[in-house]
């Protein structure tokens, strides 16, 4: 029997919250190859406890440089292993030599501005990624499993869910609050309560054909209380071990989901983790994004939960995927959905009014709920935005996807690792007085022909480029310098020179000198008629007409 095991996505977690033990959980897929070729496909859970690490430190007859340097060869490197928990103390050990005694608390970023530190900065699930990535054979990819959720909740009152729909790839899961579940008489004002089949009629009146038309297939139950609907809907989650969940504007749901389940005296790590995961790893914390951004979809909220199933925000997903082509005028669900599909969210007549429907039109608001989920898993298969995360993210967690300096960071890391080198691990302060001095006189910008024919041959055998290029990122002095090591000769260890001064000529010349070598076909005339006198474009016409 052949094994090949593939990595999803992991979560990293203390066990039963004690800050001295930690783990890994990773959530994998197994391909089982038997002798007669059969292939079977099984979702698995890693769980490394207490993980053991690499860094480095470089040698003591090596420490001879002042400054950081973008790169170090492993020969001048001691590596250390210890566990992630004891990384601070064991590099304050290690840049002295053993001779130090232990704080109580020791900052790992104030270590890594030693200029002799490597590999500090690299989280151990990071880590743990990249040795699944090399052990994974080229060509060798696993199919996802994909679905989305959405909750109601009452606009209201206490704030209550009573409406909850989970797919998973073509099963449609929805469950609703009893006490909403009711049919209004208009004649005589009255209400009367609905059993399930009341509301799957509703349900295939309003929106039948389209689950029928793109073959789903609907599981609904009505539950007396929330902590019951949420469970319910979480059974179902772990039954199908879905790999990624989107959900359109996460900061509302989950965080709601939590509440409740709260509110209701439950406790959301055993309600929300999968039964395969022993209590003592249970771990359930949802981080918000607060960073200060440009537009509230550059956010990127997370949910660390230990499981087979990992939740994305859709809408920030769909908008950085997208980032190039502008900004939409609305991220709403129903303007994308229209934007994509052709089709958006339901509305019913006049009737907009969300408590309204919620009391007086229930049962067609659990089709309006189920009808938010169905379409953006129609917008899922149409554009895999989910499945190309993973891809998209390389070396790197899904959570970091927003992170561009911590990505580039950790593909060096093993790149360099690959080829004899490490670069050098982030301090608190990457600037050193010499920086403070450069002048930002002389930059370039590389125009597009310049790039062409440049890219790696996409498909063996056919000795053809395309436009596809590898480490090519762009170069923030302020922000990332040195964490990256950028293509085009910025780097330092590349570049050749830098021009400082023109003699008989102000420095504002620099960068018109600068510019225009990059492209001389262009800026020749320019060139040499500031510099040496030639005649320019007007003068040349001059010359023309007084020889005729």
């Amino acid at each position: 029997m052949k094994r090949i095991r593939f990595y999803v996505h992991s979560t990293h977690c203390k066990v039963n919250n004690d800050p001295t033990r930690n783990a890994v959980v990773v959530k994998e897929k197994i391909k089982e190859i038997d002798n007669d070729g059969n292939v079977t496909w099984k979702d698995n859970l890693n769980i490394i406890e207490n993980p053991i690490r690499p860094f480095y430190i470089t040698a003591r007859q090596f420490r001879d440089h002042q400054y950081k340097k973008e790169f170090e060869d492993l020969s001048k490197l001691e590596m250390y292993r210890c566990r992630d928990q004891e990384l601070p103390d064991r590099v304050a050990l290690a840049l002295n030599e053993g001779r130090w005694t232990p704080k109580r608390f020791i900052n790992l970023r104030q270590l890594c501005d030693s200029p002799y530190t490597y590999g500090c900065d690299i989280e151990s699930e990071v880590l743990i990624k990249q040795n699944y990535m090399d052990n994974t054979p080229v060509g060798e990819l696993p199919k996802f499993t994909c679905g989305c959720l959405d909750i109601e909740n009452e606009v209201r009152g206490e704030g209550k869910i009573n409406v909850l729909t989970y797919i998973h790839e073509n099963q449609i899961y929805t469950c609703a609050l009893a006490q909403y579940c009711r049919i209004y008489h208009k004649e005589d004002d009255s209400f009367t309560n609905a059993t399930e089949e009341d509301c799957i009629e509703a349900i295939n009146k309003l929106i039948g054909e389209e689950i029928k038309k793109h073959g789903f297939e609907l599981h609904f139950e009505i539950k007396d209380n929330e902590l019951s609907m949420i469970y319910w809907i979480f059974e179902r989650i772990h039954e199908n071990k879905t790999d990624f969940i989107g959900i359109w504007n996460m900061n509302h749901d989950i965080p709601k989901i939590i509440e409740r389940i709260i509110r209701c005296g439950g406790d959301p790590a055993q309600i929300m983790c999968h039964p395969d995961v022993p209590d003592r790893f249970k771990y359930c914390r949802y981080y918000t994004d607060n960073s200060n951004v440009q537009h509230f979809t550059d956010k990127w909220h997370w949910m660390n939960l230990t499981g087979y199933t990992q939740f994305i925000d859709s809408m920030c997903l769909y908008a950085r995927l997208r980032k190039v082509s502008g900004r939409d005028s609305s991220y709403s669900l129903d303007a994308i959905s229209t934007k994509e599909l052709g089709q958006g969210k339901l509305h019913f007549g006049e009737i907009t009014n969300h408590w309204y429907s919620q009391n007086y039109d229930f049962l067609n608001y659990i089709a309006y709920n189920i009808n938010d989920v169905l379409i953006m898993q129609l917008m899922e298969w149409k554009n895999h935005d989910m499945s190309a995360l993973n891809g998209l993210c390389g070396m790197s967690l899904p959570s970091q996807f927003n992170r561009q300096t911590i990505m580039v960071r950790n593909d060096e890391y093993h790149y360099g690792l690959l080829h004899g080198r490490l670069p050098a691990s982030s301090g608190t302060d990457m600037f050193t007085s010499y920086d403070k001095i450069m002048p930002k006189a002389g930059g370039t910008v590389l125009p597009p022909n310049k790039a062409a024919g440049v890219g790696i041959n996409a498909l063996e055998g056919i000795d053809k480029t395309t436009q596809v290029s590898i480490m090519t990122n762009d170069l923030d002095v302020s922000s990332m310098y040195p964490s990256i090591l950028s293509a085009f000769n910025i780097s330092k260890e590349t570049q050749l020179s830098s021009l400082l001064g023109i003699n008989g000529f102000d420095n504002k010349y620099i960068e018109l000198l600068c510019s225009g070598l990059n492209k001389p076909e262009v800026f020749g005339t320019q060139l040499a008629s500031t510099f040496y006198g030639y005649p320019d474009f007007n003068e040349m016409l001059t010359l023309f007409d007084q020889r005729q």
